[in-house]
């Protein structure tokens, strides 16, 4: 599951994904590889429902800058700039 989430990113950060799917992996921590290098500044939408996360990174509205909309379920509150993040689901 690990190597298929790697080339997962890796084909996102290759390709310029404006939108990255990652439901439904399993995850209980935030995937580093999501905020590595400059790769996914591009990304507007990342979508993780289904997992098990409990927390965001702090720096996400940083490296993650036109992020508009990020959509996942499992943990209680997360503040970020509200010109990173336009739109935050919590629905499951």
């Amino acid at each position: 599951m690990a190597s298929e989430l790697h080339e997962t990113i890796f084909t996102a950060k290759q390709e310029r994904h404006k939108n990255l799917f990652l439901n439904y992996r399993n995850l209980n921590i935030f995937p580093v590889e999501l905020l590595k290098d400059e790769g996914l500044q591009f990304l507007e939408r990342l979508y993780m429902k289904r997992n098990s996360l409990t927390t965001l990174p702090e720096n996400l509205a940083q490296k993650l800058p036109n992020l508009i909309e990020l959509t996942t379920v499992s943990f209680v509150a997360y503040c970020c700039s509200s010109q990173c993040l336009q739109m935050f689901d919590l629905q499951s």
